[in-house]
């Protein structure tokens, strides 16, 4: 996974682990993993924003999403570049 997978991951447990009332709907991983859900609904489906790669695709966003949306739903920025 991406770093939203990774520190997401890692964000619940630690939730969870300092308030055992913290309670979700349920966490779900995406069989095949975003790549995969990202062709499957090029629009998007119900993903938001963008997902941070370590490779040299740097990022994974939907093909088909047009790109003012995109950039309505990036909530974060880079701490160095501060490029969304």
């Amino acid at each position: 996974g991406g770093i939203r997978c990774e520190r997401f991951s890692a964000l619940l447990s630690q939730l969870k682990a300092d308030d055992p009332s913290f309670e979700t709907e349920g966490e779900y991983m995406v069989r095949g993993g975003i790549e995969r859900y990202m062709k499957t609904f090029p629009q998007g489906g119900y993903w938001k924003g963008k997902n941070f790669l370590f490779d040299k695709r740097q990022e994974q966003i939907p093909e088909k999403k047009p790109s003012e949306e995109l950039e309505k739903e990036v909530e974060s920025y880079c701490c160095k570049c501060k490029e969304p």
